[in-house]
């Protein structure tokens, strides 16, 4: 990645061309890029019930209908029946309406003298009062038609639409819903409250939103992020470059849908501002250390790119593949639109950060902001309200660790009780906020007549006239019973119902007699009156097979399951047990899509976790790095699932992408803050000032982002749809929480240990004479001695400078890594003699760590010289961090020590003899 920014920032025209060009490619898929709208990416791909579900729409027609409402109180006039019929004339004209069902085309079965007759309830138009009336009469008179196409008291009526799609039409929804509303739009002054509602009207209203979400939320993100950099960086050269780069990933990521077939939907709509809000975060830090090299180098726009690209290259990788692998996650799921939503979001955010690698050096080359000097002793007031929160946090951080571990801890466990309160939710209806007016129709609906929602229950026996019988039809009616009186659902019709309707009317119109009758020879002359259109949808041709029609208006999926739970026990204890049945519509596998929600979000979650452990694992070389870069990065989707169970936030899927994106994006300042301490550790080999050093270098664009990421997914709270409020609200949540984390938790794990980086393993060359000769390092393998190396202090001393001196006090010791040195000590006349040397795994001072007296000679380096520094203290953080290496230099180090005192002994008895 460094040698990437460094190769654009001395190529610029190269990158302009290359960036326009493939743009244009991209902006050439925007044409075909089109809106889906249907429930059908809400269901589980390859769900075998779908299967089931076209066999029952084969065999009994679809659930989905269109429902024209109208209410009034004086609806059953002879003025109101013809403006209604005016209207059902005209609804019934469009071409892609099969049938109806309405006032003006039931039947009204009604017993006279011990006979039944079978006539249309409206024959004829009603010419006076009374005429109406007694339609009215007739219509409530009819338990299948009440609460179904007529309400209780009569003031309301639906006009049901069976409607079959255009297949030729990719908009046919629209348009129908369209003619539907021109035809209705001109009664509306001749009734109180006239409205369509059905599944094409729902997929109209899912595309309006679609397109308003569209228009509001992508420039809402601009704006915020434009302001938030505006205020951040304080310069406007630094806002407009996160524009250029988001920009050219949205109009990628449009272009990668367009070609790839993948629609906008309720979840892919919010994808743009996702780009802009989440790439930006690159870009800030990117522009923080710009900033910080233009100080380190004098102001030199080269000298600071180039600062920039070795400080933060291998963090922008690093975070860069784990927001990639966040959003990737997602497509584990067998929901479409999040598998959809998964392919394009991690497409946008792994073009994103190539992106920002090669526009930024190019744009800061040529716009970048130079060196500011502020005036002596006048912070802004941003620079003074970090510098405060720095000293409040690096005071914390060293004086309280055990108060921040258990506050967290005790916040993690109360907060993690309330998880078990989350429920599964996948219903359609409830994508909609409350006061939609598509929930607020639906509403009116249930209320007046039914809910708009629908199912089938299907009892199969396989057997040709089983459900002539009336034993078998009367398990049939106690199931209906049963779930009329839990009051579960709406309405449920059955052939059952047409039944005990003709039964009723057959004996006088007695409602004692609404119950199925006992004799096979009556329903069999029941049957018969019977047309094959009124009850198609009911029971099969040869009736081995029986159909309930319910209808509700269930607003979760946990309690549709409740329900249908309910359901399937009482069938389980009453029907009997040969008899096959299934519960299937388009509200049915949208439902069974819940459970895999939850599947989905414990897989992704589990999965990256593991990922970004082996990850941050292997380029910390240390497993204990991979479990701390986890933990402040977990504890907030603990809080932020507790914050879901305590305000009934249900797991759908737009909250079910909240864990997996948020540990995506909220590791990526734990990797940068990780990558930092590394330096500065190695560089200070004080844990406590690397800390601080790390803390004020990264407290701003830590900040900056975590900011600008809630703020930004507070802008997708004015999304249309409910599942996506609740994710903006839940995902700038986290972000908060996710800073807490970073600032607190991360320097408190870190002060416990010491990092090295895969890259430092691997650019680190040691010479042979080190491998082989060091007695120092002796026992160990090449990859444990780098580990030594890089945990210590490596001094680099040009020739002729003395790296220790005569006399003067240390406590370290020395191993040459590569040059080498004259050893001097002083004669007699105390001059400077040579007495030995020094190469390339050889040490020297060694005495120090047992006697930190004065040095007994000077070591002069005679060429360049790299030494690596030995004290206690570093080799107690070893013994920590690496025992087993640590023990081997203790043997070492005490060998050394004994060979030394024992030379030192030899001498000395030569000097008495």
């Amino acid at each position: 990645m460094q040698k990437l920014i460094l190769w654009s920032h001395r190529h610029p025209k190269t990158i302009v061309i290359f960036i326009l060009a493939i743009t244009l490619f991209f902006s050439l898929g925007l044409k075909k890029l089109r809106i889906d709208a249907s429930s059908s990416g809400m269901m589980l791909q390859h769900d075998p019930s779908m299967a089931y579900y076209n066999d029952t729409v084969e065999k009994f027609g679809t659930e989905n209908i269109t429902v024209v409402f109208i209410k009034d109180k004086d609806l059953f006039t002879p003025e109101k029946l013809l403006r209604l019929d005016d209207i059902q004339y005209a609804l019934e004209s469009l071409p892609a309406v099969q049938k109806t069902e309405s006032l003006f085309t039931v039947t009204n079965f009604k017993g006279e003298n011990g006979s039944l007759n079978v006539l249309p309830l409206m024959d004829y138009l009603p010419e006076t009062l009374e005429e109406a009336a007694r339609v009215k009469a007739d219509a409530l008179n009819n338990p299948i038609w009440v609460n179904n196409i007529i309400s209780p008291d009569g003031n309301a009526v639906a006009l049901n639409l069976f409607v079959t799609p255009d297949p030729d039409d990719p908009d046919f929804v629209l348009h129908f819903t369209d003619k539907v509303e021109e035809i209705i739009g001109k009664a509306r002054p001749d009734f109180e409250k006239v409205f369509q509602l059905g599944n094409s009207y729902t997929r109209k209203s899912i595309t309006e939103c679609i397109i308003s979400d569209q228009m509001t939320m992508a420039p809402l993100s601009v704006i915020v992020l434009l302001l938030m950099l505006l205020v951040t960086m304080r310069t406007s050269a630094g806002a407009v470059l996160p524009m250029l780069t988001a920009g050219s990933s949205v109009v990628w990521s449009a272009g990668f849908m367009g070609y790839m077939g993948i629609p906008l939907n309720i979840l892919t709509v919010i994808v743009p501002s996702l780009i802009i809000v989440i790439g930006s975060t690159e870009d800030i830090h990117l522009l923080a250390k710009y900033f910080e090299g233009l100080k380190a180098e004098g102001g030199s726009k080269l000298k600071a790119v180039d600062f920039m690209a070795a400080k933060t290259s291998t963090a922008v990788m690093l975070t860069a593949l784990t927001t990639f692998l966040g959003f990737l996650s997602i497509t584990i799921n067998d929901i479409l639109i999040l598998k959809q939503f998964g392919i394009v979001s991690s497409f946008g955010l792994f073009v994103n950060p190539l992106i920002t690698c090669l526009v930024t050096p190019v744009y800061l080359k040529f716009f970048g902001p130079g060196l500011k000097h502020p005036e002596k002793g006048k912070a802004n007031l941003n620079s003074r309200l970090l510098a405060a929160l720095s000293n409040r946090i690096i005071l914390l951080v060293q004086t309280q660790k055990k108060l921040i571990l258990g506050f967290s801890l005790t916040l993690s466990i109360i907060m993690g009780l309330f998880i078990f309160d989350v429920k599964v939710d996948n219903d359609l209806l409830g994508y909609f906020k409350p006061d939609s007016p598509i929930r607020m129709r639906s509403q009116m609906l249930h209320e007046e007549i039914a809910g708009p929602q629908a199912f089938y229950i299907r009892v199969s026996s396989g057997v040709k006239g089983y459900f002539k019988e009336p034993e078998n039809l009367a398990q049939v009616a106690g199931l209906v019973s049963y779930m009329q009186e839990k009051n579960w659902f709406d309405k449920v019709i059955s052939l059952t119902e047409f039944l005990k309707l003709i039964h009723k009317e057959m004996n006088n119109g007695d409602p004692v007699f609404f119950k199925l009758p006992t004799s096979k020879k009556l329903i069999a002359q029941y049957l018969l009156t019977l047309q094959r259109d009124e009850i198609e949808r009911y029971v099969s041709p040869d009736y081995s097979e029986v159909n309930l029609m319910v209808r509700h208006i269930k607003g979760s999926s946990h309690e549709l399951n409740e329900a249908v739970s309910d359901v399937k026990t009482y069938m389980a204890a009453h029907l009997n047990p040969h008899l096959k049945t299934g519960f299937t519509g388009e509200n049915i596998l949208v439902n069974n899509a819940a459970d895999s929600i939850a599947y989905g979000q414990v897989w992704s979650l589990t999965l990256l976790l593991f990922i970004i452990f082996v990850i941050m694992s292997v380029l910390f070389v240390n497993i204990k790095a991979g479990l701390l870069s986890l933990v402040p990065n977990f504890f907030p989707i603990i809080l932020v699932f507790g914050v879901m169970g305590i305000f009934k936030i249900s797991l759908n899927v737009g909250t079910a992408m909240v864990a997996a994106i948020a540990i995506g994006i909220a590791v990526d300042d734990t990797v940068h803050l990780m990558t930092h301490y590394n330096r500065d550790m190695r560089k200070l080999q004080d844990q406590d000032k690397a800390m601080e050093s790390c803390i004020r270098s990264e407290i701003t664009p830590v900040i900056s982002t975590s900011t600008a990421l809630a703020m930004g997914f507070a802008v997708i709270c004015f999304s249309s749809f409910k599942p996506i409020v609740s994710f903006g609200f839940l995902s700038a949540l986290v972000m908060i929480f996710a800073c807490f984390g970073d600032l607190l938790l991360t320097p408190v794990l870190l002060s416990s240990t010491q990092l090295i980086t895969i890259w430092d393993m691997v650019k680190l060359n040691l010479r042979q004479e080190v491998i082989e000769g060091s007695r120092l390092l002796r026992g160990l393998k090449p990859w444990q001695m780098k580990r030594v190396i890089l945990l210590g202090k490596v001094w680099e001393t040009p020739q002729g400078e003395r790296i220790i001196r005569y006399g003067e006090h240390g406590n370290t010791m020395f191993m040459v890594l590569e040059g080498s040195a004259e050893v001097l000590t002083r004669d007699a006349n105390d001059a400077p003699c040579v007495i030995g040397s020094v190469r390339p795994g050889d040490i020297f001072g060694e005495m120090a760590l047992v006697n930190p007296g004065p040095r007994t000679a000077d070591i002069k380096a005679t060429e360049d010289m790299k030494c690596l520094e030995f004290d206690w203290k570093g080799m107690s953080r070893l013994r920590t961090i690496y025992p087993r290496i640590a023990a081997h230099l203790y043997r070492n180090i005490a060998k050394i020590l004994g060979q030394r005192l024992n030379e030192r002994t030899i001498d000395l008895m030569k000097v008495t003899k």
